[in-house]
């Protein structure tokens, strides 16, 4: 956060008159195209209800909130949009109406915040009227509303009809006058108009007695006495009930004032061809809310003097960049806070605060040259006779009385023309004399005698004197430039000034910036690049020396010299380096910084103590105010009235009344700090603009919503504000809630930027805080909603975990099927071993018994059946061994099927002698079959290729494939040598049937002349 408090205060300077600056003197603020006004030539200013300021130029209408303008113009094809950039006067009417006039005559009501344009019809008798080219909106008292075409005619607004015309007038006039213009009488139902061409007339509502010239119903005395007044016209009422009007006669216009309830003239033909060489024009009054009168006009901006009664005309003309330059003023407009808006036609738009002095700039004349003087003041001091004294440097000594008015200097042996440059000036003791620190050299000045006398001492090398100090033993400690610190002892140098000055070899020989006595009596000198040093007079000796390596409390937070010192109490010194604050504690021995090098605009030059305690601290960048126990920084530079804000070395004093003196580079400051108030009224805070994804969306609509929703693509939010305060010292503090952890301090811009929000609820927070850190109760709040895009809402993550739920749920439910499956399958085989066995073991038991029986009677036979069970006890054991190696796990694939037939297919060579050449596909290898579709195909081409050696083929060419979803067994076999009546029936046996059916397989036997095929085909998916 910055700590620094920014004060936009317009001040009232009273400079001295220079050479050829005449005329009242105030501190400005200008606005100009180069602050973003859309033109130099503003023709009006006014102020909303909400306190927004409305400018009207050539160039189209806009609103101005302190920090930035929104601009309005004409858009080709849009009715709601304004007839012309061309903009001639605002007014806002007591129904908070802001009505827009152009220079054509075009008008109608603009919506302030919807930002549209209501046409309003214009109705007038004559038909050239509407073309005279000075034209303006008048209310009265009552909200009723008159177009007036100055010289020809008045029209009222009807609001049922939404027109201005003729027919709705209800003041009461001649139809051959030409009205130049119409003021209602405060409290009354009078009408006073003015009459093109001569003469005032008053129209009575309540009577309906219409009085002028020759015909005088009510015997108005002014009627009387203006009888024939050529041309009147800016008629104005006051608030003491007097009548202002301008009149043109004798070739230039003149000014008048008329107590109508004292029937008196207050103010009688007033020029200004006194003030103002060559042609002018008046062309208004206004009155402040104090009661102030200005009159404007072109080359004319002046206050009336009510003292003197006279109008003083404001300095034209460029002095600094506070000054105003103009050649024509065109409005006046007081905002709610007493600044005075000034619109002029060719150079933008000016801001002052008239009744606010705080700074008086005294500026000198070198004696020599007769000009300005450009030496910066370096030292002062407080005369016994109520006086004040100045140093400069070049320029030499001035004298001022108590109001800043110069006066000779009056002091015998200082030299009114040529004097030396005075550095350092301290009043002694005996309240008679006052120590000069010069270049070079010490002078004296004795002021019951009136005079001064100064001593050059040899040891002190001719060189400047930069500060001077009196010790509780009358000594003087001696700040050099460059050379160190030097002491003259009054008791060896009574007599012999020279004698008495010794150099204080403890301090390094660099330039002393500072010189301090405390209320103990230790003196505090300031060093360039050295610190500060702390010095017990009575021995010459150091007792404390701070600098950025000290250890014991006396560390200061930067390198480098030591620009100022103060004893802020008993117990408490301050010590500036060059951008810090560091405040010492004695009783603690300790230091606390109080600021950052970013709160301190420029390098700290001098500071003073006000009797509220607030140090004021002059830097070469203005003004500081500042509180150090709460740290509180409030600034002033040259926008608050300071000529020259770039303030001098140790160049300050607090004179007896509590005025403080600064010098700065060509003049010096003087103010009283206790009268610089700001504001204890803590302004509300209003949201200037909304910008979604940089496009900007109507504030007054937003606020009406309880909620500002917003979608997840809409969350790149700019929002703007201001106090729409102008002369306000409070800054603006928001804050995100729920995203900012703490309060922000807005910077100059009053712009808060989020470039990214997630979608959440949010509450935007804006309030102001005073120069004294406290927060103001009023906290505008603004509810925004980013809503969540529809994947990361509530019914979307419900859905999801629905989802969820119902994938694992089929999930489960597949795994189960699989686990049931794979169970089935299971159990199938183990059916299948078990009849297999079952059926084996109960031929083997039959065979054995018949075997049995045989033994004796049959040998022969007997043998037949053992071997038998033999034969059918090894099928068994292999079917056995086929059975355990397919549902082994690790001969779960085709890979280890295809080398498991390569094997059996190799023992049926070597156990028959028949040739048997296979070929398989490689993408056989790839194919996934379950452990029942494996075993059976399996089996089934192991009985296949059995069947055919059994049968007595030699040679058989064996083909495994795969195509469209089926596993192809292709066995082409010689026909030659082979039982073809066998191999059909055993390719047809009734187990083989049942395996192809139990896995929807097939199989085909063709029978060719020489050989034959059997083919099968298994499914696999």
């Amino acid at each position: 956060m910055r700590k620094s408090f920014i004060v936009v205060v317009f001040a009232l300077f009273l400079s001295r008159h220079l050479s050829g600056q005449e005329g009242l003197q105030f501190s400005f603020a200008h606005y100009g195209t180069s602050s973003g006004l859309l033109s130099n030539q503003v023709n009006t200013v006014v102020q909303d209800e909400q306190g927004y300021i409305w400018t009207g130029t050539t160039d189209g209408l806009q609103r101005f909130d302190g920090i930035r303008y929104k601009t309005f113009r004409s858009k080709p094809g849009d009715s709601l949009s304004l007839p012309t950039n061309l903009i001639w006067q605002l007014l806002i009417d007591k129904k908070k109406n802001m009505w827009v006039l152009t220079t054509e005559g075009k008008l109608g009501i603009f919506d302030t915040k919807n930002f549209t344009f209501r046409k309003v019809a214009v109705k007038t008798r004559k038909a050239k009227s509407i073309q005279v080219p000075l034209k303006k909106l008048i209310e009265d008292e009552d909200g009723n509303i008159f177009f007036l075409l100055q010289g020809h005619e008045a029209v009222t607004w009807n609001e049922k009809k939404n027109e201005f015309s003729f027919e709705h007038n209800f003041i009461k006039q001649k139809e051959e006058w030409g009205i130049a213009d119409i003021v209602q009488q405060p409290g009354t139902k009078k009408y006073w108009i003015a009459i093109q061409g001569g003469g005032l007339a008053v129209y009575n509502r309540e009577t309906g007695n219409l009085s002028y010239a020759g015909s005088n119903a009510e015997h108005e005395k002014a009627i009387e006495k203006y009888e024939g007044r050529a041309n009147p016209y800016a008629l104005m009422f006051d608030k003491k009930g007097r009548l202002w009007f301008q009149s043109w006669w004798a070739g230039m216009p003149y000014a008048y004032c008329y107590d109508v309830k004292k029937d008196e003239a207050v103010l009688d033909n007033f020029e200004f061809h006194t003030y103002v060489k060559g042609y002018y024009e008046t062309h208004g009054f206004y009155e402040q809310k104090d009661g102030t009168i200005w009159i404007r006009g072109l080359k004319i901006f002046a206050r009336y003097n009510e003292k003197d009664k006279k109008f003083e005309q404001v300095h034209n003309g460029y002095l600094n960049e506070r000054s105003i330059v103009f050649e024509m003023v065109h409005t006046l407009h007081e905002d709610r806070e007493g600044n005075m808006w000034v619109a002029t036609a060719d150079n933008g738009l000016y801001r002052f605060h008239p009744s606010a002095q705080f700074f008086t700039n005294i500026a000198h004349i070198n004696r020599v040259s007769g000009i300005a003087g450009s030496g910066g003041v370096m030292s002062f001091a407080w005369t016994r006779w109520g006086t004040i004294l100045t140093g400069t440097w070049g320029d030499g000594i001035y004298h001022y009385n108590r109001n800043l008015e110069l006066i000779p200097i009056g002091i015998k042996g200082i030299d009114g023309k040529s004097n030396p440059s005075v550095w350092g000036m301290w009043p002694s003791a005996d309240s008679n004399k006052i120590w000069l620190s010069a270049q070079p050299g010490i002078g004296i000045i004795d002021q019951e005698k009136k005079s001064a006398r100064f001593y050059n001492p040899p040891l002190l090398k001719n060189r400047t004197v930069r500060q001077v100090a009196e010790d509780k033993y009358g000594n003087l400690w001696l700040g050099m430039q460059g050379i160190g610190l030097y002491k003259w002892t009054a008791s060896k140098g009574g007599e012999n000034f020279d004698e008495g000055i010794s150099q204080i070899s403890a301090v390094p020989s660099m330039q002393v910036n500072k010189i301090m006595i405390d209320s103990k009596g230790l003196v505090w000198v300031g060093v360039a690049a050295a610190g500060a040093y702390v010095i017990d007079p009575s021995t010459d000796s150091v007792v404390m020396h701070f600098h950025d390596s000290a250890t014991d409390g006396q560390q200061l937070p930067e390198e480098g010299g030591v620009s100022s010192i103060l004893e802020y109490d008993d117990s408490t010194i301050v010590i500036t380096t060059s951008t810090r604050i560091s405040v010492y504690n004695r009783l603690l021995n300790k230091i606390t910084v109080i600021n950052t090098p970013e709160v301190m605009p420029g390098f700290i030059a001098s500071m003073e103590k006000d009797k509220n305690g607030y140090l004021w601290i002059a830097t070469t960048s203005g003004l500081q105010r500042v509180s150090i126990k709460n740290k509180i920084f409030v600034r002033f530079n040259r926008e608050d009235g300071i000529d020259n804000d770039n303030f001098v070395l140790s160049s300050s004093i607090v004179l007896p009344d509590g005025r403080m003196l600064f010098g700065n580079n060509n003049q010096f400051v003087c103010f009283n700090p206790y009268s610089v108030k700001v504001s204890t009224d803590f302004p509300a805070v209003t949201i200037t603009d909304f910008k979604v994804m940089n496009r900007p969306l109507l504030v007054d609509s937003l606020q009406q919503l309880k909620e500002i929703e917003l979608a997840y693509n809409q969350n790149s939010l700019a929002i703007e504000f201001s106090s729409l305060t102008y002369n306000s010292a409070f800054l603006i503090r928001y804050k995100l809630d729920k995203l900012d952890k703490e309060w922000k301090q807005a910077d100059k811009t009053n712009q808060a930027i989020y470039s990214y929000l997630p979608p959440g609820n949010y509450t935007f927070l804006i309030h102001t805080i005073d120069a004294e850190g406290h927060a103001g109760k009023n906290i505008t709040k603004l509810l925004i909603r980013i809503t969540p895009p529809f994947w990361k809402s509530w019914w979307f993550y419900s859905l999801l975990a629905l989802g969820a739920a119902s994938l694992l749920f089929w999930l489960d439910r597949e795994r189960m099927k699989r686990k049931e499956a794979f169970q089935k399958m299971r159990s199938d085989i183990a059916g299948n071993l078990h009849e297999e066995i079952n059926t084996a073991l109960s031929n083997i038991n039959i065979l054995s018994e018949m075997a049995k029986l045989k033994a004796e009677k049959d040998p022969q036979k007997s043998k037949e059946y053992i071997e038998q069970i033999h034969s059918r006890s090894h099928n068994m054991i292999i079917a056995m061994d086929d059975m355990l190696w397919s549902i082994n796990p690790a001969n779960d694939n085709m890979q280890k099927t295809v080398e498991r037939i390569e094997e059996y297919i190799d023992a049926l060579r070597n156990r028959y002698g028949v040739n048997i050449e296979m070929l398989v596909d490689e993408n056989v290898k790839e194919l996934e079959l379950n452990m029942k579709l494996r075993h059976e195909a399996f089996t089934l081409f192991k009985e296949g290729i059995k069947n055919l050696v059994s049968c007595g083929t030699k040679n058989c060419q064996i083909h495994i494939g795969s195509g469209k979803g089926k596993l192809l067994f292709t066995m082409q076999y010689d026909n030659e040598g082979c039982d073809m009546q066998q191999v059909h029936n055993l390719f047809h046996r009734q187990d083989m049937e049942k395996r192809l059916a139990a896995i929807h397989a097939r199989s085909d036997v063709q029978v060719h002349k020489s050989s034959s095929v059997f083919l099968m085909q298994v499914p696999v998916k």
